[in-house]
């Protein structure tokens, strides 16, 4: 059965919904995709506006139920599928997904820039046959998001001398997925992105929520006007920065052009105040892994300790689980440039990363009551 939407996320999309401008009268149109794997059937339903709607399941049917009249393409579809056998509109209003055998449940998400509403139903367990042995559906294991920072038309920073963020990023972010899973046998890795695509924010920590990712790493280099700024830095979410220069370099990555849906700013700054209350509850695991990363980057790249800070990045909002965002150097500086070009250095970085979430890891259970992590810096 589908867990109950926590009271914080139910208030987060009433106030918003609340807040939209009135529908118009022609029906929102809806296109519909769906997409088959060995786990679970995905379908994906594009809004040409946003439109207030609730999920819910009833005697082996998963409905749909929108606050107006929608204009579904196509209007009906079977499949020989056995988790979904056939959808269908039961009225202007209702969508219908008529589940096969294998259903087991649902999951659910949303993606901004367009409007999407994205089902996820996941099949039911395979029974185990007698006097065999498998690993239960149920063993933990444990799932992080890597996240490669740009991509696409976005290059990101670039350094005196060519050197793309995107590029660095997603060459990083794969060393990484390599050492984290050779190191743990059980851990599984996830990157948003595997090659040079445009990825919006909201759909990076989607990803992450879809996956019921442990932990989400979000990698970036930095820049800065002042061509000797140098170091590493790591941040967690916070509605309120720990000092300007974090609320700035906030700012200019929260700039992707897909980055967040078109609100109004009063609409937005609540938006953003209910997630970081959203994820108070990882307050201090992500604190404790951004400061493992801080460390291990400061003694194994021998990098300047610019320190942990917190700040209102986009990326980071959403994420139900303990997230970070890493800026491993500034690629303005020449030197430092030059050093990420290098791939011993680039290998530094990723060891320092895997070595900080293998103690998180191991630590987890130690961490308790929430704490607060401050900003620490060298001068």
């Amino acid at each position: 059965m589908q867990e109950p939407t926590p009271l914080r996320l139910v208030l987060l999309s009433g106030l918003l919904l609340a807040a939209l401008p009135a529908s118009s009268s022609d029906p929102a149109t809806v296109e519909i995709s769906v997409d088959r794997s060995a786990a679970s059937t995905r379908l994906v339903l594009t809004h040409s506006r946003q439109v207030g709607y609730v999920i819910e399941e009833v005697r082996g049917k998963v409905r749909i139920r929108y606050t107006e009249s929608i204009d579904l393409r196509p209007p009906t579809s079977r499949f020989d599928d056995p988790v979904l056998r056939r959808y269908r509109m039961r009225d202007t209003r209702t969508l219908t997904l008529e589940t096969g055998p294998d259903y087991d449940r649902y999951d659910s998400f949303e993606l901004r820039n367009p409007f999407r509403v994205v089902l996820d139903l996941r099949k039911a367990p395979q029974r185990v046959q007698r006097g065999k042995t498998r690993r239960s559906r149920y063993e933990p294991s444990t799932i992080i998001v890597i996240d490669p920072g740009h991509g696409g038309i976005e290059n990101g920073a670039v350094g005196p001398t060519g050197l793309m963020e995107k590029d660095v990023t997603l060459i990083l972010a794969r060393r990484l997925k390599r050492v984290l899973e050779r190191g743990r046998p059980s851990l599984s890795v996830v990157l948003t992105r595997d090659e040079d695509r445009l990825l919006g924010l909201d759909e990076r920590t989607a990803i992450a929520n879809h996956n019921r990712a442990d932990l989400f790493v979000s990698i970036h280099l930095n820049a800065s006007s002042q061509s000797a700024a140098t170091g590493a830095e790591t941040y967690y979410l916070s509605s309120d920065a720990t000092d300007a220069e974090a609320r700035i370099l906030a700012a200019r990555e929260n700039l992707s052009p897909q980055g967040s849906r078109e609100l109004p700013p009063d609409l937005a700054d609540l938006e953003l105040v209910l997630w970081d209350l959203a994820q108070n509850r990882y307050l201090a695991e992500s604190g404790a892994l951004a400061e493992s990363i801080q460390r291990q980057l400061n003694q194994l790249t021998g990098t300047r300790n610019r320190g942990v800070r917190q700040a209102p990045f986009r990326v980071l909002m959403g994420a139900m689980m303990p997230a970070v965002l890493v800026e491993v150097g500034f690629v303005s500086n020449e030197k430092q440039e030059a050093l990420l070009r290098s791939s011993r250095y680039r290998n530094d970085i990723v060891n320092a990363v895997a070595a900080a979430v293998d103690e998180f890891l191991n630590n987890l259970e130690s961490l308790s009551a929430p704490r607060s992590y401050g900003a620490r810096r060298e001068p």
